[in-house]
């Protein structure tokens, strides 16, 4: 499935952030970001805490995580918001 995708029209360059939309908020996150797998795929088990390291995307919206190397549908994985933040570049 995923080599079928690959090879479909060209996908984005690789980027290094995404945007995530709540409820009530709009979150920029920059890789490596956290995600939590919300239903096993190839040795991902349901529950596993992974660190995303890219993102491909198509104008046809499939996005891909690089995780550890290989890339991974995004609807396979929930973004897990960091418990605190850290500002920096504040004068």
């Amino acid at each position: 499935m995923i080599t079928n995708l690959l090879l479909s029209p060209e996908p984005s360059n690789p980027s290094n952030s995404c945007l995530f939309i709540s409820k009530y908020k709009i979150h920029r996150v920059y890789c490596p970001f956290k995600v939590i797998c919300i239903k096993s795929i190839r040795k991902i088990e349901e529950g596993e805490e992974k660190q995303v390291e890219g993102i491909l995307s198509w104008g046809t919206g499939t996005i891909l995580y690089c995780i550890h190397g290989k890339f991974y549908p995004h609807h396979f994985f929930r973004y897990k918001p960091p418990l605190n933040f850290v500002i920096t570049g504040l004068e």
